[in-house]
């Protein structure tokens, strides 16, 4: 009996709801149809997609419109949501034909593939993205041609190539220009799914949260990470596990503080192979409450490969850390968060992520400032609908910070920081910092938004690449009885502010013209005392895509 049982619920989680699988591709970082689905979840729509994990994929959005539709009925809706609703059906409308023959034949096998080609034509000057700045105006065009394939219901294949012009002008690119041309895999994968779970192998984006232009510690601003994932889906739960493989490191950084022994001159730097692990689980309350825990790890060192007790997504980090011998170093991660969709067209969300935490202050050692990361925010739909009658209005404002060495470490194992070939897998802004950012935009039609942003940010001259100081532990006048406090954020402090006037032409689905004009303000312009830089940035977008699919029984 108990045999039967077990092949009874192996059989149900591989098959049941095998068009969930079908064409479950998914949907790359800062394509549109992300901020249609979060101002949809401002309202009270959509929720079934948890709203704490991305990427989203084809076929789960599919299923949330589906069971959207169902719900609402006739009811009359107001005008923007219907458009923005409507602008998601004709967007996965394949997807949810899917649903719908699955329904109707649930016995019947499908193989598939699709084919899709995404552009961006961009013609940019000034500041035009995070370490993105054209000295004059250019066109930094992006195509993605992506090819995928379906085997059978549940198994998926996924691989793309990218030319994306706009690298040339990326501070901290690391890659290579052949032929004048930037290219690269955004996404190439293999995947199995079901209702249950997705299992993915490959390169694909990740982020953990539910802020803005980035999270607390996993988030897009590096591009899409090499792992393996796993997915687990309940309506009450979900849960993510992955372990990447990041970029191999010098294993130390230049001594700046002559507080540790580094390498003898001339004696080759060894590399360190690195890798990013971390596990997250969120509670679902009624479609109303979200809460996030999550921890996360970087490790390794020269030589190193992946091992169970840093992959282990029942251990707690912390623990494996202190009391097991590993044979690479860590760098440990933890935090909650929680975002609320209560009342109505309301959404308050905050994020808590400790890198280090000092409980005794016994010894000099134990004068090391805490080290975290916050972010808080609200969004506000239809903010004008009661007073004045007009729908469509979206407003946001969002907090964040990261005190100074927080993703950052020791000189000594600079190769657990928190960087992706150089760029930060957290936030853009790295660490040492603090910014303010208010958006406020308007549906003028179902084609025309319009949009305008303020921004203002407080950056330390340190960040994530500098050297580990110490000064707690170098400086002979700071004692335990004195205690040890720094000025936050540290060292020289580029303050910016930052304005954008923003439209964006929409008249079909899989067409917009978008454009963006900015200024800002810099004060200690590039961490100069005194210099005061004044820029006016201008971005306009033209973006299409082609896609087809074909189905197979």
């Amino acid at each position: 009996m108990l045999k039967k049982s077990v092949y009874t619920f192996l059989y149900t989680a591989l098959v049941c709801n095998a068009a969930l699988a079908q064409h479950n591709y998914s949907i790359p970082a800062g394509n549109w149809t992300y901020s249609a689905i979060q101002e949809l979840q401002t309202r009270g729509y959509l929720l079934d997609l948890s709203p704490g994990f991305k990427p989203y994929r084809r076929m789960e959005v599919a299923e949330a419109l589906d069971h959207l539709r169902n719900e609402t009925g006739h009811k009359i809706l107001p005008a923007v949501d219907r458009w923005l609703i409507d602008k998601l059906d004709h967007e996965f409308a394949y997807e949810m034909k899917l649903l719908r023959a699955k329904r109707a034949r649930p016995d019947t096998a499908l193989t598939g593939a699709r084919i899709s080609e995404e552009d961006y034509l961009n013609f940019v000057n000034g500041y035009y993205g995070p370490f993105k700045y054209a000295d004059k105006p250019e066109f930094r065009p992006i195509l993605t041609i992506g090819f995928g394939f379906d085997v059978g219901n549940h198994l998926a294949l996924y691989t793309d190539a990218t030319v994306n012009q706009t690298l040339r002008d990326d501070s901290i690119y690391t890659g290579s220009t052949k032929f004048g041309i930037d290219a690269l895999a955004q996404q190439a994968y293999i995947q199995y799914s079901n209702r249950y779970f997705d299992l993915m192998f490959g390169r694909d984006y990740l982020s953990w949260g539910f802020g803005d232009n980035g999270e607390t510690l996993v988030s897009t601003t590096p591009g899409p990470l090499d792992m393996v994932s796993l997915f687990i889906k309940t309506d009450l739960v979900k849960f993510n596990w992955f372990v990447a493989q990041l970029n191999p490191m010098p294993e130390f950084t230049p001594d700046t503080n002559s507080y540790m022994p580094f390498p003898t001159a001339g004696v080759p730097d060894p590399s360190a192979n690195r890798y990013f692990t971390g596990s997250r689980a969120e509670f679902n309350v009624l479609n109303k409450f979200f809460l996030g825990i999550y921890q996360a790890a970087i490790f390794g060192g020269p030589n190193a490969s992946i091992n169970l007790i840093s992959t282990n997504p029942m251990r707690v980090n912390f623990e494996s850390t202190v009391n097991d011998h590993l044979e690479s170093t860590t760098n440990n991660f933890l935090g909650a968060d929680l975002s609320v969709f209560w009342p109505k067209d309301i959404n308050l969300y905050g994020d808590l992520m400790i890198d280090d935490w000092q409980v005794d202050r016994k010894s000099k050692g134990d004068l090391k400032p805490d080290l975290y990361a916050i972010q808080a925010g609200m969004r506000a739909a239809d903010i004008l609908f009661s007073t004045f009658g007009i729908s469509g209005t979206d407003l946001s404002l969002q907090y964040m910070m990261a005190g100074n060495r927080v993703y950052n470490e020791y000189n000594w194992a600079s190769f657990l920081k928190l960087l992706s070939y150089n760029y930060p897998i957290a936030s853009p802004f790295g660490d040492d910092f603090w910014n303010v950012e208010l958006k406020l935009s308007q549906w003028i039609s179902s084609d025309w938004k319009v949009g305008i942003e303020g921004m203002h940010i407080k950056h330390g001259s340190t960040n994530i690449a500098s050297p580990y100081t110490m000064p707690w532990l170098t400086d002979p006048n700071i004692t335990v009885q004195t205690g040890y406090r720094e000025p936050f954020p540290y060292g020289v402090i580029q303050e910016t502010s930052l304005f954008s006037l923003d439209a964006m032409y929409q008249p079909v689905n899989n067409v917009y013209v978008g454009v963006s004009l900015i200024y800002s303000h810099e004060r200690n312009a590039n961490y100069d005392p005194g210099l005061v830089k004044n820029q006016i940035s201008f971005i306009l977008t033209f973006y299409y895509r082609f896609s087809n699919s074909f189905l197979f029984n």
